[in-house]
């Protein structure tokens, strides 16, 4: 009888075990995936700063005559504007709206203002890279199946990609 008792023991040591586990592999992952959502926010803050920058970088040239042509300027500063205050749902068009805008009309050369516009559309393309990178590690996390079943990304939204086209203005390569 005393050897049933022992081996009770020691499966009912084992189940403690496991579940010590389960509950600890379960708070890790709670924990990592509250971290890949603050990182969403701090990398969706940042994109945001960037996307600013270069709206700001585009309206100065626009305003600034330097770009010769009265209809570009126009065309580039209605685009910069429409991407300070867009509906949620079209943020993202209006910075593709922007980029096409910059594309159609030439920029000069050289010069402080396009080396700015150059700097900022570099800076973009870096900030929606590591945005998509962080919302793509978050969305992995948050699609594994233990996750779901446990619910562990609480009452946090899902984030979302950042798709634009951000490619840097044709006139402004090598400005820096």
């Amino acid at each position: 009888m005393s050897e049933g008792v022992a081996l009770a023991a020691v499966l009912a040591g084992a189940a403690v075990l496991m579940a010590l586990v389960g509950v600890a592999w379960l708070a890790w992952t709670a924990n990592r995936l509250d971290k890949l959502h603050l990182r969403c926010a701090a990398a969706k803050a940042t994109l945001d700063e960037a996307a600013i920058r270069r709206s700001l970088a585009a309206q100065e040239i626009a305003a600034s005559g330097d770009l010769g042509d009265p209809a570009s300027a126009l065309l580039v500063s209605d685009a910069a504007t429409a991407t300070q205050e867009p509906a949620p749902a079209d943020r993202w068009r209006a910075e593709s709206d922007l980029t096409a805008a910059l594309l159609l009309v030439e920029l000069p050369d050289s010069g402080p203002r396009v080396a700015s516009l150059a700097d900022a559309a570099r800076r973009l393309m870096i900030a929606r890279r590591i945005h998509n990178d962080v919302v793509a590690s978050t969305l992995a996390l948050r699609g594994r199946r233990r996750v779901r079943w446990f619910r562990l990304a609480g009452g946090a939204t899902a984030p979302s990609m950042a798709v634009f086209d951000d490619r840097e203005p044709t006139g402004t390569q090598g400005s820096c």
